[in-house]
């Protein structure tokens, strides 16, 4: 009880401040007119450094849950049960918690929930007016930054502490939160924190250097607040559609429409130079996982060019030795099966979720990601391993896509490993193209969609998706990202309704897998398409619209998980979550039969 409910005293100095910002934390302690101890600024860079990534759990529980449930990846010649792990099995009594792994929710209580009240309280007991008001502006980046932190939480579990948590002297043990009067709760806070922004109070702290996600631009942070409340809106829609209007009228009226209007001004947050540099386990996005069939034939039957920013080539060309060897030198059988027709027609090649699912045997096109051939050498005949499945871009992810010098024997000759301080990683959190498909969804919806039309967003969220990939791509070393073109993907496939807006936005979230699992929740798409070999397929049809596997295990179909579970974080806790459990079953009987029913949906996921 006491761990979840504790307030630090004091933060840690940030390790990776420069020298100029040590020697005015230095100057802390003989400026009068500063704080007598760690000032609210370092405060904040401190409380927010790698935000949502700041460990390798969060990042391993990201492959395990959500890029799994959204078909972008696949476990690697997994057995039966492995493949099947990660669902809900209607027959059975117990279901996979997506959060189990995760630290989402503790993250909030112990981290940046925490240290954001913490620094709020720190600014309004400062004993000077005149410092108080100096901090204005950053008290509301910290409100900003609580809310859509705390949003987080109750967006895939439901219900969290929030009016009464950090208060321990008044509620030692608080109530939790809920439905609608937590999320207009979350809308009044951004947008009194926009006002207030909004005012350009005077004399305000210098917060560039501590501020990693806009450099202390206060305009970044009004037009983040105001996407947020628009994306919180939407996301309950279903429940209260009057109020997504009312914000939408409300951002246009009072504050000129301003939303996030380019990638520059996407919410997300520029990592440490060490961030992910030991990829010890976290590199299981290229030894533990391959890419997900669904996703690599969208991708290849739209001829999208977003496909090598992020998909792996196979092995199953000249840039990797083995191939070569094989090709010039393999025994006649080898070389027959290297360049069978069906087995030598793209670089890019995905594997079934499910055997029985996809209508095609474990066999090793389907689903191993690896082959032997046999060739000749100097010394006789040696043996070459090709993988055919290809891996999800894990640059995208870790820095060097996962691979260390140990690994130079399966790299291919354009990928390189360089020093990882050398490579920027930025962590995308709410991008501008995301923002472009959610005002394409409400304006395609007869909403007030800020004076475009759904065409129109539509065309700059795809634009600015590609741009955001190959810039990601250029940065993080990708092969060939920089010669990368938009050329005419919109000529043939231009917007044609919410299923375009959908299947492009479910693209563009292979970095935020977690929004594409709540639109599937919100949406339904993209929906469920059973794969038939030989057959007449929905999946990768050239359609533009993207479907996503079944999930038959040759018996039934499974499920994927709807929500995560609220952790007992103390025996104290239990009687509240029974009774914010209760409550929640109470006004929607689809919340499942307990607390434990990751099937069931929280209040906005309404069928």
């Amino acid at each position: 009880m006491k761990q979840f409910h504790k307030i630090a005293l004091g933060l840690l100095a940030v390790a990776a401040l420069t020298q100029s910002c040590m020697k005015k934390m230095q100057d802390t302690n003989t400026d009068p007119n500063l704080l007598y101890d760690t000032r609210p600024e370092f405060l904040f860079t401190d409380a927010t450094k790698s935000y949502t990534l700041p460990g390798r759990t969060q990042l391993l529980n990201k492959y395990s849950t959500s890029l799994r449930y959204m078909q972008y990846i696949v476990g690697d010649n997994a057995d039966k049960d492995a493949m099947e792990a990660p669902y809900c099995d209607p027959g059975k009594v117990n279901f996979p918690d997506p959060g189990s792994d995760g630290t989402l929710y503790s993250d909030h209580f112990n981290g940046v929930g925490r240290d954001m009240s913490k620094i709020i309280d720190k600014i309004n007991n400062t004993e000077s007016p005149l410092l108080r008001n100096a901090y204005t502006d950053l008290k509301a980046i910290c409100t900003i930054m609580r809310v859509y932190d705390a949003w987080r939480v109750a967006d895939m579990y439901g219900a969290l502490p929030y009016s009464q948590a950090f208060r321990p002297t008044e509620y030692a043990v608080p109530d939790f939160d809920f439905n609608w009067t937590l999320y207009l709760q979350f809308d009044q806070e951004l947008k009194a924190s926009a006002d207030v922004l909004k005012a350009k109070s005077k004399d305000q702290k210098d917060i560039s250097k501590q501020d990693f996600f806009y450099g202390g631009k206060t305009d970044s942070w009004i037009k983040f607040a105001n996407t947020l409340r628009i994306k919180i809106a939407q996301r309950y829609e279903k429940r209260n559609a009057a109020h997504l209007a009312g914000v939408l009228t409300d951002i246009a009226g009072n504050y000129g429409s301003q939303i996030i209007s380019s990638n520059a001004e996407s919410f997300g947050y520029n990592n440490l130079q060490d961030w992910n540099n030991d990829v010890n386990d976290i590199n299981a996005i290229q030894n533990v996982y391959v890419s997900a069939f669904p996703f690599v034939e969208f991708l290849k039957s739209t001829r999208d060019p977003r496909l090598p920013l992020m998909v792996r080539e196979n092995d199953w060309g000249t840039n990797y030795k083995p191939y070569t060897s094989v090709r010039d030198f393999g025994i006649p059988a080898s070389k027959t099966e290297l360049n069978e027709p069906s087995r030598n027609t793209s670089r890019f090649m995905g594997k079934h979720v499910f055997s029985a699912s996809s209508g095609s045997a474990y066999d090793w096109w389907g689903q191993a990601k690896t082959h032997s051939f046999t060739y000749t050498s100097g010394s006789g005949t040696a043996t070459a391993t090709l993988n055919f499945i290809s891996l999800i871009q894990g640059r995208l992810f870790v820095k060097n896509g996962g691979f260390r010098d140990v690994d130079a024997n399966v790299m291919h000759d354009d990928e390189k490993i360089v020093d990882g301080n050398t490579i920027k990683m930025r962590t995308s959190l709410l991008s501008y193209a995301e923002t472009c498909f959610m005002m394409a969804e409400i304006a395609a919806k007869g909403g007030n969609s800020l004076g475009k039309s759904a065409a129109q967003w539509y065309d700059e969220g795809v634009t600015a998706s590609f741009n955001d990939y190959k810039q990601k791509g250029i940065e993080q070393g990708t092969p060939r990202a920089a010669d990368a073109q938009l050329g005419d993907f919109l000529t043939r496939y231009p917007y044609k309704g919410l299923e375009s807006v959908y299947s492009q936005a479910w693209v563009n979230f292979l970095t935020q897998p977690e929004e594409a699992w709540a639109m599937w929740k919100r949406t339904g798409y993209p929906q469920f398409s059973t794969y038939v070999p030989g057959g007449v397929n929905k999946i990768g049809d050239g359609s533009g619209i993207a479907y996503l596997e079944s999930l038959y295990t040759g018996s039934q179909n499974l499920l994927i998980p709807r929500r995560a579970v609220i952790p007992v974080s103390a025996t104290e806790m239990l009687g509240n979550i029974g009774n914010a459990v209760k409550a929640m079953q109470a006004k929607d009987a689809d919340y499942g039969v307990d607390r434990l029913d990751t099937r069931g949906r929280i209040w906005w996921d309404m069928k």
